[in-house]
């Protein structure tokens, strides 16, 4: 049991190392993304596009494009219509995804719901049965 009551012990200082190193971390690229910023500028006042550093390498800029994913139901219905329209079905089946946390929310929500009901053979066409497993957690007091 002492080694036990030990493992469990230290799990919580490396918790607490742990935790206080994401905090560093995290500052450390806030710091990396103001340099990148000022860089960014001071290459655009120089009009540079690359610069060549001895002893650590090069400096480059590139242009790249983003867009946003549609945020309204409306928006990504016309954005389907697009694809399939002007690609094909095939490419926009290829497309319709579902993000893995949305889709164990929406099954436990669906799941609590059938339960309700009384429905313990509830699923869901498509995705199988879950799978369950013991998960650790933590909370200090």
């Amino acid at each position: 049991m002492d080694g036990f009551l030990n493992l469990c012990r230290s799990m919580w200082e490396q918790k607490a190392i742990t935790e206080e190193m994401e905090k560093q971390l995290k500052a450390q690229k806030t710091i990396l993304g103001k340099m990148q910023k000022d860089i960014l500028a001071q290459m655009d006042a120089l009009e540079l596009d690359k610069q060549h550093i001895p002893g650590f390498g090069l400096i480059f800029t590139r242009t790249e494009r983003s867009v946003q994913v549609p945020k309204t139901l409306e928006d990504k219905l016309k954005l389907f219509e697009w694809i399939e329209k002007n690609k094909g079905r095939d490419v926009l089946d290829n497309y319709l995804t579902i993000n893995s946390r949305s889709l164990n929310s929406f099954y436990k929500a669906e799941y609590e719901i059938a339960k309700e009901e009384g429905n313990m053979n509830f699923a869901i066409a498509g995705i199988g049965k879950p799978e369950a497993y013991v998960k650790l957690a933590m909370r200090k007091g």
